[in-house]
């Protein structure tokens, strides 16, 4: 049950910093004579996606990802968790976002000319 409780925790503390985040962003606009809220960010967070890829592609690059993350992070925990949390979670942190931006990057397309 203690658990249960550390996932609400952990998920209200989520949900204010969001909220705060995007209260701190409005006021900084505000503040500067600009809207609060704009078009560009209703499409951003509410629109449709964008993708220049398949689904299904998209969701193998995804668990690519996550087998990926997983797999270093475990590798990170055996080398780094004696020197404390703070540098096991810098380093997980770093790495995952390295991860998912290589995997989820688009190769360069590349123009074949007549042969």
């Amino acid at each position: 049950m203690e658990s249960v409780g550390f996932v609400l925790w952990e998920g209200a503390t989520l949900l204010f910093v969001i909220i705060g985040g995007a209260g701190l962003v409005a006021l900084r606009r505000i503040a500067s004579g600009r809207p609060a809220f704009t078009e560009q960010d209703r499409l951003l967070y509410f629109g449709d996606l964008n993708l220049e890829i398949s689904i299904p592609e998209l969701c193998l690059k995804l668990c690519a990802a996550v087998f990926l993350c997983l797999v270093i992070g475990f590798f990170e925990h055996v080398i780094f968790a004696h020197f404390g949390a703070g540098l096991l979670t810098a380093t997980f942190v770093l790495s995952s976002f390295g991860i998912v931006r290589f995997t989820l990057s688009q190769p360069p397309v590349t123009e074949r000319g007549s042969d």
